[in-house]
């Protein structure tokens, strides 16, 4: 009955002790939880702004990520048409562009590899509490024992670790003479390599590579960055290019309305008309709304592209800005001040991916040593030193004077070393391929350069010749109407004439388009758009 009592107070004890202890454990996590979040996104920003300091200079400010700030893009509660120049589509992208918050996050993560694989070489504390209640029947007692433990543990660059506890026992009986035995162990364990995994090169590959991929993970956020600029003007401008090309069949469509009721005028009053002529007039007036709805339908895709890489709703309407469209018209066509030469020369020493796929090829390098050094017979010296207190009733020190030491060596002699072979050979292998990956890199740098160089130089001259090609259409049209009007040339020739300077003017628009998007394209190959992370803008799209 006794013992019953007991043992349902100590339970309950138990009980509640527990379940207060693991809501206190809860609240601290939550208290915690936050303000550890705070300093590892203060921690990954500080490696980041080494990594860019590293990459770009101490003269450089550097960017700062903020992984949480993005917003979906919210409409206003005006229901208005969005308006749109390329500097605010741009902006919109650089706050609300899916791809570019990828490119964000993906440059973070890298970061927190770099920051895990630092901590694995931090003075790490090492925790253990366990605690059991033992009930025996027969013959009766009661025993509550615990084990606790404090320690460390420390990664060397030689290869080996360091660790270190100290370690608290208890056993205490309920039933009986109600005695509690207390015991105290501290302990000391260095391992260390000698052969296979020794020497700061093969211990420290996990922290260098980490180290490398921020750098490699930050070049390509740049260039991610760089290319989104690219998009994001190619389907803005092919807004305006499919806005332009609407503007145009709607004034077509009106000049054949006017000819095609002119031509029935002139006919009704005894001109010199034919029923073919009107009949051809008017099949001209039907060719051009049917080509009006498909410039409308043109103008909507063109909208609906541009809207799913700012990420707005499909259903907001926008506007885009026709000055931009003029300012292709009137500023002169840029054009680059070096030779195709210095070009090639500039992108091969400056291109960022260039810059990984080279510093990749003295990965595979360092992977073949670290490979060679995994045949090697591995021998690991082991040291350890242990101290215990007595058994006692109350808390009391380790006695060092009475501790043990031990010594030994662990030894893998490299009888069976297949499958570091094969390891070996696969990193041979990897490095080949990484030479032809460096070299193809730099073939597809210098063909693209040439190509886009070529291009160029064609959508400058194309321009030209559109521009004359529009001033003549023009005079055309006009010399056309006149001449039709005093019944000198049939219908069909200032018909062909109207079509004619419709064809020039959409295609000065495309010629413009192509040779602005193939400067940015040069710009990119280069890497020389230098681009603001916050807006997307950059100054190369306000210079000629």
């Amino acid at each position: 009955m006794t013992h019953g009592l007991l043992h349902g107070i100590i339970t309950n004890g138990l009980l509640k002790s527990i379940g207060l202890a693991g809501m206190l454990l809860l609240l601290m996590a939550s208290c915690t939880t936050q303000r550890r979040l705070t300093r590892l996104d203060q921690e990954v920003a500080g490696l980041l702004d080494q990594a860019q300091q590293i990459q770009f200079g101490e003269e450089i400010e550097p960017e700062r990520l903020d992984i949480d700030g993005y917003t979906p893009f919210v409409p206003g509660e005006d229901g208005d048409a969005l308006s749109l120049d390329l500097r605010k589509a741009l902006e919109l992208a650089a706050r609300h562009s899916r791809e570019y918050q990828t490119a964000k996050e993906t440059l973070y993560l890298s970061a927190l590899s770099l920051r895990s694989a630092q901590h694995s070489w931090e003075w790490n504390p090492t925790n253990n509490l366990s605690a059991l209640l033992g009930i025996k029947q027969n013959p009766s007692e009661t025993t509550f024992s615990t084990d606790s433990s404090l320690g460390f543990s420390k990664r060397l660059l030689s290869g080996g670790r360091i660790a270190g506890s100290l370690a608290l026992s208890t056993l205490r009986y309920f039933s009986g003479d109600h005695s509690v035995s207390m015991q105290t162990i501290a302990n000391l364990t260095v391992n260390q390599p000698l052969l296979r995994g020794s020497g700061a090169l093969v211990a420290r590959e996990p922290l260098t590579q980490a180290e490398r991929n921020l750098i490699y993970a930050l070049r390509h956020y740049v260039r991610t960055r760089e290319a989104l600029l690219i998009t994001i003007a190619d389907l803005y401008y092919d807004v305006l290019n499919a806005g332009a090309d609407l503007r145009v069949a709607e004034q077509s469509l009106a000049s054949f309305q006017y000819s095609a009721q002119r031509s029935e005028a002139m006919g009704e009053f005894g001109g010199k008309v034919t029923q073919i002529d009107i009949g051809q007039a008017r099949q001209r007036v039907l060719t051009a709304e049917s080509n009006l709805v498909t410039c409308q339908a043109n103008l909507r895709s063109a909208k609906d592209r541009l809207k799913i890489a700012l990420a707005i709703p499909l259903d907001l309407e926008i506007t885009v800005d026709a000055a931009d469209m003029q300012d292709l018209l009137t500023k002169p066509l840029p054009s680059p001040q070096f030779t195709l030469d210095e070009a090639i020369a500039l992108a091969l020493s400056q291109r960022l991916d260039l810059a990984t796929q080279q510093d990749q090829l003295a990965d595979a390098e360092r992977a073949i040593r670290i490979a060679e050094d995994d045949m090697r017979a591995e021998v690991n010296l082991t040291g350890s030193a242990t101290a215990r207190s007595a058994r006692r009733n109350r808390l009391s020190t380790p006695r060092l004077g009475d501790a043990e030491y031990s010594v030994g060596l662990d030894i893998d002699l490299p009888l069976d070393r297949t499958e570091e072979t094969i390891a070996l050979r696969r990193a041979q292998i990897a490095r080949q391929r990484q030479q032809r990956a460096v070299s193809a890199t730099q073939d597809e740098i210098v063909q693209a350069l040439r190509g886009t160089w070529v291009d160029l130089e064609a959508y400058a001259r194309r321009v030209e010749i559109q521009k004359l090609s529009v001033q003549l259409a023009e005079q055309r049209v006009e010399n056309s109407r006149m001449l039709f009007e005093d019944g000198r040339i049939a219908i069909r020739d200032y018909l062909d004439a109207q079509d004619d300077l419709s064809d020039a003017r959409n295609s000065l628009t495309r010629q413009l388009v192509a040779h602005r998007m193939s400067w940015l394209r040069l710009l990119y190959q280069l890497d020389e758009l230098n681009v603001d992370a916050q807006t997307l803008w950059t100054e190369r799209l306000e210079m000629n």
